[in-house]
């Protein structure tokens, strides 16, 4: 297949970008860049995913990369471990060596996954602000991601499969593979059920996901993990605060004491955010707290300054968050001539700032939690299925199957038009249309 037929090849199997982003991959592809970065550092603690995905899938993971090598004519290619997995470089040294391809090893911190921290470990490049990989000749993808490369150009299969890991308060930590779609409760059960009495559920990791009582809500395609607490841990309240609640908390709390900034990892990096600057906007009305929210703009959310770095147990994350909104709303972002000036060196204690995992263990109470969550090969076949039509970024799919209709699993059944960033969606089971929504589609076998 030429580079044309390949990316086609990539969009019509549904690819986007498994770690959470959900970017449409074909567009992500279409480029010619010098550098490729698989991204399997696994970001958010207690998840073991991307490992799991590895070690599982090794022969797709290569093959993947030399396909987007194909596409994109990369030169270099990188394979992003955290130490934790160094044994993954060394299960896959030949391999590595056979394809040319390198592996990059980074300390366990977080958020040592973000990929403007990737890229300027590996190349020395800095993103710009705001900006992606692309801008500096990279592209970055999950690992996840990469294997599903491969499998749609070699074996015509669709993303109609998830690596998960289900851990925290259930029985037994494991990471396994199950259909898209699959509810919540469905993923709890494979793992011995919960050992709480009021459990809530992390979805997508403790610092960056959100947290769902519902256990009914489908896994989607770009779900990384489930994380069960106990409804009062601290995460779980912090997470569910209302926005009245932690803005008259910050408003009247906040010393200024700075230390959000400080350890905010795109701080240390040079990028003009400053937490501390925008939890002032609380005391500003109009242009002025219009002004001290761009000190958000480039808050990757990452959530290093509300749950390890502010002493006074305050939401500055949340702060940027609402900030940004107010930019987006007012349509306000910095000036190129304020970016040339604010755009600074990486700073010189950035090493001695970066946040040890097991320090984010102890911080959050979790360390009860921290034990490896390895693959467990199960056949998993739900009765039911929820397809979200919206996973991705860009344009929802538009069904393309009525309520009634029989389908099979791999089957493309909603889709977006080619002149819009988009993905289809595939059935990810056997079955029949029972409901189709505004946002999904339900499949259930056997009606």
């Amino acid at each position: 297949m030429d580079r044309a037929q390949l990316i086609d090849k990539i969009r019509e199997a549904g690819i986007i970008g498994a770690g959470g982003a959900g970017f449409p991959t074909y567009k992500k592809l279409d480029a010619s860049v010098e550098h490729i970065i698989a991204n399997g550092a696994e970001c958010e603690p207690l998840l073991y995913k991307d490992r799991e995905t590895m070690l599982q899938e090794g022969k797709a993971l290569f093959r993947g990369l030399e396909i987007m090598q194909q596409i994109t004519g990369a030169q270099k290619v990188t394979i992003a471990l955290k130490e934790k997995n160094r044994d993954i470089a060394q299960i896959y040294a030949a391999t590595a060596r056979q394809y040319g391809f390198d592996f990059f090893i980074y300390k366990d911190v977080y958020p040592a996954g973000d990929e403007y921290i990737l890229v300027y470990e590996i190349t020395g490049r800095r993103i710009p602000p705001g900006g992606i990989p692309l801008q500096v000749g990279v592209v970055v993808d999950n690992v996840e991601t990469i294997v599903n490369i491969a499998h749609a150009v070699d074996d015509d299969r669709p993303v109609v499969d998830k690596f998960i890991s289900i851990t925290g308060a259930v029985k037994k930590a494991i990471s396994l593979r199950v259909p898209v779609g699959t509810s919540i409760a469905d993923c709890l059960e494979l793992a011995g059920g919960v050992t709480v009495a009021n459990p809530a559920v992390l979805t997508g990791g403790v610092m960056m996901g959100g947290v769902e009582f519902d256990a009914s809500l489908p896994i989607s395609k770009t779900l990384g993990g489930l994380i069960v607490l106990p409804a009062d841990h601290y995460l779980v309240k912090k997470k569910t605060t209302p926005r009245e609640a932690y803005t008259r908390i910050g408003h009247g709390q906040c010393d200024q004491c700075s230390l959000c900034t400080e350890m905010c990892p795109r701080y240390i990096m040079g990028y003009p955010i400053e937490p501390h600057k925008v939890m002032r906007n609380l005391l500003l009305t109009g242009e002025n707290k219009e002004r001290a929210s761009l000190w958000a703009q480039y808050c990757c959310e990452c959530n290093v300054c509300t749950l390890i770095a502010c002493p006074e147990g305050l939401d500055p994350k949340s702060i940027c968050v609402d900030a940004k909104q107010l930019l987006r709303e007012k349509g306000l972002s910095r000036t190129e001539e304020e970016l040339e000036f604010l755009f600074r060196d990486v700073h010189p204690a950035r090493e001695g700032r970066e946040v040890p995992i097991p320090t984010v263990y102890r911080r959050l109470g979790l360390t009860e939690y921290d034990r490896p969550a390895k693959f467990t090969p199960l056949d998993v076949q739900p009765q039911k299925v929820v397809l979200p039509l919206n996973s991705h970024i860009g344009a929802p799919a538009v069904p393309l199957v009525k309520v009634g209709d029989a389908v099979k699993k791999g089957q493309k059944i909603a889709d977006v038009s080619k002149d819009q960033l988009g993905s289809p969606v595939h059935a990810s089971i056997d079955g029949q249309i029972t409901a189709i929504e505004e946002q999904m589609i339900v499949i259930e076998r056997g009606v």
